[in-house]
């Protein structure tokens, strides 16, 4: 039983860390996104890949370069829920998962919205003391 004891802290202290983590990380992510999207390419690294409804975009750059694509969001989330994932090499991965609607808005077409139901799945890995995510998908429900 002390085995399944500190196996058990050990996870409630990583399922805590991840909370935390997934957190602020949710706050800040769609904040960047719907008023700082120029900055978003700090979240990702160069091997990161986004599924944007079935579409690839690979690489910071790449995803950066799509989400410049994109017109205005305002990004409203309803729930999430972050996890820690176990990892052979005892890395620190998070899987954080959301739920919401964005609304699209279109500069110059006084005010006219499109606004979709949205699910999107993170896998955050801490690299030097940063949460990068390597793999971000999107799928409008």
């Amino acid at each position: 039983f002390e085995v399944m004891a500190a196996i058990f802290g050990d996870f409630s202290a990583r399922a805590k860390d991840a909370c935390e983590a997934g957190s602020k990380f949710v706050e800040l992510f769609y904040e960047t996104m719907d008023k700082r999207r120029q900055l978003l390419q700090g979240f990702y690294s160069g091997s990161s890949f986004l599924v944007w409804n079935g579409n690839t975009h690979c690489g910071a750059e790449g995803i950066n370069g799509f989400y410049q694509t994109l017109p205005c969001t305002e990004h409203s989330i309803q729930c999430y829920d972050c996890q820690p994932i176990n990892d052979k090499n005892q890395m620190a991965n998070v899987l954080v998962t959301c739920e919401g609607t964005v609304a699209f808005t279109t500069i110059g077409t006084a005010g006219e919205n499109r606004k979709e139901r949205f699910s999107e799945s993170f896998l955050l890995v801490k690299q030097d003391e940063l949460w990068k995510i390597v793999s971000d998908c999107v799928r409008f429900l």
